[in-house]
């Protein structure tokens, strides 16, 4: 048993996925924008805030493509509002231009998010059932746990690097757990994940 627990978790280690260009190109992008407009002379809370809404606008941008194919074709046009929204809001943080307040909408996401997972796993066993009876091997596994306990987990790291009051450890901090919260999450997701010989 024993054995068998230690296998799992070196299993899991060493399958997490690297890390995938679209993801891993934006937080260069960040790193190069905060270091060299910071190195320009401008001023450090207006650096924050741009950074911070170009990384915000390019996250939905990214995702609208997927989530469009998973809407009929009549309701694409839901997908304006996604864009309006995003505008809306990054057009607020840079007139506003304080770094709290985009930090604040950063955790205000992870709420939303949480809450999200949370209804979702309210759902979960009406859910499952039903993919039980469309699925002809397997079983479900479900991953509404998993993004709940990571999107608090999230908003704790936000809130605490926010305490620090320092714009530079908060960039600095967020870059290093981007690559953090990459790995353990995939980690996670392949512990949950049942092993193929248990599908056999």
């Amino acid at each position: 048993m024993t054995y068998a627990v230690i296998s799992r978790v070196q299993d899991a280690f060493a399958s997490i996925p690297p890390m995938r260009a679209e993801t891993l190109l934006p937080l260069v992008v960040m790193l190069i924008l905060w270091i060299g407009l910071n190195a320009s002379g401008m001023p450090e809370e207006r650096v924050f805030v741009l950074v911070l809404v170009l990384a915000q606008a390019h996250a939905v941008w990214r995702s609208l493509p997927n989530a469009a194919r998973h809407l009929e074709s009549r309701k694409h046009a839901r997908m304006i509002w996604p864009v309006v929204g995003v505008t809306a809001l990054s057009a607020l943080q840079l007139s506003i231009n304080d770094p709290l307040f985009s930090q604040r909408l950063l955790s205000g996401a992870c709420i939303f998010v949480l809450l999200v997972m949370l209804m979702g796993v309210r759902r979960e066993q009406e859910v499952m059932a039903r993919m039980m009876h469309s699925m002809t091997e397997g079983r479900p596994v479900s991953l509404l746990r998993v993004n709940a306990w990571f999107a608090l987990v999230f908003l704790c790291v936000n809130e605490a690097l926010i305490a620090t009051g320092s714009l530079v450890v908060w960039m600095s901090a967020m870059m290093i757990a981007a690559f953090l919260v990459h790995a353990a999450y995939w980690f996670i997701v392949l512990l949950v994940i049942p092993p193929e010989d248990s599908l056999a």
